[in-house]
């Protein structure tokens, strides 16, 4: 009886399961992004100020992905998207180079 409930439980469980959700560099961006970098929190560089990204990325890209992944001055590691791999975070960092103020 005991294994019988364990069972069901499970079962349950796995079928309360939501389905995945969109994870690209918008949909990262505006999960854990966004409170910051709309408005410029903390001095970080808003979504769309093309200048403030391209003073950023003279340092390289592959800086700015290290910065975003252990965290920058008041970042924390991942911009807060803990559950975030490498590749996602290089989509969010994509997302932000390639997002002009028109796109607001």
């Amino acid at each position: 009886m005991k294994k019988l409930l364990i069972l069901l439980t499970l079962k349950i469980l796995s079928a309360c399961q939501q389905s995945e959700q969109k994870r690209d560099g918008q949909a990262i961006y505006y999960q854990s992004c966004v409170s910051c970098h709309e408005q410029g929190h903390g001095g970080a560089p808003k979504r769309g100020d093309n200048e403030e990204w391209m003073r950023r990325l003279d340092k390289g890209k592959d800086v700015l992905l290290e910065n975003l992944k252990k965290g920058y001055n008041t970042m924390p590691a991942k911009g807060a998207c803990f559950s975030c791999s490498d590749q996602e975070l290089a989509l969010v960092l994509d997302y932000l180079l390639n997002n002009d103020a028109s796109n607001h």
